[in-house]
Order: structure tokens, then C-alpha cells, then sequence
């Protein structure tokens, strides 16, 4: 019944006006869709979304026809051997992650499973706190996560009750809103930081010193990592541009990762360097492209993974509400990770 019977390709439109490549997997009797994303500076190759399509249809599709969907560690290294760069230069990784995710909706659909718990298994009961993005400036986009989030919903209305109260839209602004919406909401509202252009080191550190800050992703050297690492308690400082520019995974210079799928090309990839992370004991958190579609299924991979959080642009209304959903379908089972650093 996961035995897969066709593959089929097609242009999709993301957020953003941008266009890229979403695929139907099909077996006897389970369905599988999934619409890959795209960032605007991916570590793999990104395959225009019309070649893609002639990549599914022509090359993929035929190859994969045939397979078990269920067997998606087999399945995710035929799309390497397929494809036989050490880039995804020739299908792209946006086409591997569209497959390799359609191959595992197919196959929690025959077995009438969530996405979540097919990835997960029976003891995935935890959901990842949403950090989710607010406003951008010049040198910063800002963030709001809860510490001592209950519900998804906290975040939400933690996110309105900064915005209520920012003013001029400064680090400083923004940090006394999260003081002032913990106040109103009982809740422990902190401010996110992600860094977009160069700064001096020692106001970077003098910026998540003085103000509310519980997350921050820095652009700089390993020495600024260190610093950040050293001069802060229950901050978490992503290394994201250390592992991306340098490949460094190393908890000594930072204590989370953000992680894009569409960076790493294939679910089982993504697997991989999640546990790879956690065996650092630096905490993986699940990212969003620039450009999404508004698949969900993000959502369940992020439960399925037990990543302990997920950052989310304002507009991710779909992945949220999915959020919700799985607590629901979890009921008491289920509860928010602890997000500590």
C-alpha cells in the first residue's frame, strides 16, 4: 500500500511572489503534497521552479516509482545518488526537500497517521515554543518568545501587547514592551534579536546586556560567539552564521542553531544534523525560509523532530494554527518543551 505509484511536479506560488516546485507523491492507497520553500541565500542549490518540474516529471518521478514511501532513508540518499553533486547543483535541493517531504506525507497517510507522529513515533508528545518575528529595522528583526509559555496562543498575544506598547521601534523600545506585556499579561515576554548588518562587538554585547533579550542571532567571529557565550545567562545565541560560513557545531561558541530544511535538501538530512545538534547539547531550532508556502507541514516537523522551537515570520498563520491543532490532537499527552538556556 507504500508502494509509490506516481510523482508528479508542478510550479507553486510562495509568499512573496516567488515561485518554486511542489510534488504529489501517490501510492495505492496514500497522498502526499508538499511545496518546497525558498531562501534568498540557501548553503545548497536552488533549481529554478520550471526546470524543477521537468526535474520531477522526467528524472525523479520515473526513478522513484516503484519504492516504498515508508522506507524515506533509502529513498532521501537515491535523491543524492540521483542527483550526484555534493550541492544539489543538478535537481536542487528545493526539489529533493519537495520529494523527500511529499514521500513521508504519502506514507503517515497510508497508516492514517499525523506527520508528526509518523516522524516522532508513540512517545512524540512535545510541541516547540514559537519565536516569533514582530517587526525589521536597520541592523536588527526583532522577535518575541515566552519563557513560561502555556499555550501557543501566548505567543500571539504576547506579540500584540509589544506591538501595543513599542514606540519608536529601538532595541530599547522594544525591550521595555516586553517588560510592560509581561506586566499585563502574567506571562515572561522576551525580546529576539537577529543581526542583519555588521556591528562593533562591544555594543552587540552592551545591546543584550541592558535590555530584555532571551535570543539573539549574531553576525561576526568566533571571538564575539565566545563573548555572547561567556557575558549572558538564559540567553540563546544561535550559531547559525558560524555553522553556515565555517562549519563550526561547537556549544563552546553558541548554545542553539536555527535550522532551515531547505539548507539541508532532504528530511533525513534534516534528521541527522537535529540529533547531530542535540548531541552538542546545543538546542535545534526549526526555521523558517524567506519564502514559504502555506503548507503546515513545518509544523509536524518540528514536533516530530522534538526541536524545542520553531522561529516564525509574522505572517506564519498557517504553521501556527497547525501548532494549535497538535495540542489539541495530543490533549493531556502533550506539553511545551522547556526552552532554557
Amino acid at each position: 500500500m507504500t508502494v509509490i505509484e506516481n510523482v508528479i511536479g508542478r510550479v507553486a506560488v510562495l509568499k512573496g511572489g516567488r515561485y518554486s516546485v511542489e510534488v504529489d507523491v501517490v501510492t495505492s492507497s496514500g497522498f502526499g503534497r508538499f511545496a518546497a520553500p525558498v531562501d534568498e541565500n540557501p548553503s545548497l542549490y536552488i533549481a529554478e521552479a520550471h526546470r524543477a518540474v521537468s526535474e520531477v516529471d522526467e528524472i525523479i518521478g520515473p526513478e522513484l516509482i516503484g519504492f516504498d514511501a515508508s522506507e524515506q532513508e533509502l529513498i532521501d540518499s537515491y535523491l543524492w545518488e540521483i542527483d550526484g553533486t555534493e550541492n544539489f547543483s543538478h535537481i536542487g535541493a528545493n526539489t529533493a526537500l519537495a520529494v523527500s517531504i511529499a514521500v513521508a506525507k504519502a506514507a503517515a497517510s497510508v497508516k492514517r497517521m499525523p506527520l508528526y507522529n509518523y516522524i516522532g513515533g508513540t512517545f512524540t508528545t512535545e510541541l516547540p515554543v514559537p519565536i516569533l518575528e514582530i517587526a525589521g529595522g536597520e541592523a536588527f528583526d526583532y522577535y518575541v518568545m515566552v519563557r513560561d509559555l502555556m499555550e501557543i496562543t501566548d505567543v500571539v498575544d504576547a506579540a500584540n501587547k509589544v506591538l501595543e506598547h513599542a514606540g519608536d521601534g529601538t532595541v530599547e523600545a522594544f525591550s521595555k514592551a516586553t517588560e510592560k506585556a509581561t506586566d499585563d499579561l502574567g506571562l515572561e515576554v522576551a525580546l529576539g534579536l537577529v543581526q542583519k548588518v555588521p556591528m562593533d562587538m562591544e555594543e552587540v554585547l552592551s545591546i543584550v546586556e541592558d535590555n530584555n533579550v532571551a535570543y539573539i542571532k549574531p553576525l561576526g567571529d568566533e571571538e564575539l560567539f565566545l563573548e555572547l557565550i561567556a557575558g549572558t545567562h538564559e540567553v540563546f545565541v544561535d550559531g547559525e552564521h558560524l555553522f553556515r560560513e565555517k562549519d563550526i557545531l561547537d556549544r563552546r561558541y553558541y548554545n542553539a542553531l536555527s535550522i532551515k530544511p531547505i539548507n539541508l535538501g532532504t528530511l533525513t538530512d534534516l534528521y541527522n544534523l537535529v540529533n547531530d545538534a542535540k548531541s552538542e547539547r546545543i538546542t535545534p531550532i526549526l526555521a523558517e525560509a524567506r519564502y514559504e508556502s502555506s503548507d503546515e507541514a513545518l509544523a509536524h516537523v518540528a514536533v516530530g523532530l522534538r526541536c524545542p522551537a520553531m522561529v516564525l515570520r509574522k505572517d506564519s498563520i498557517a504553521k501556527l494554527n497547525e501548532l494549535i491543532r497538535i495540542a489539541e490532537d495530543l490533549g493531556e499527552r502533550g506539553r511545551i518543551i522547556t526552552f532554557e538556556g
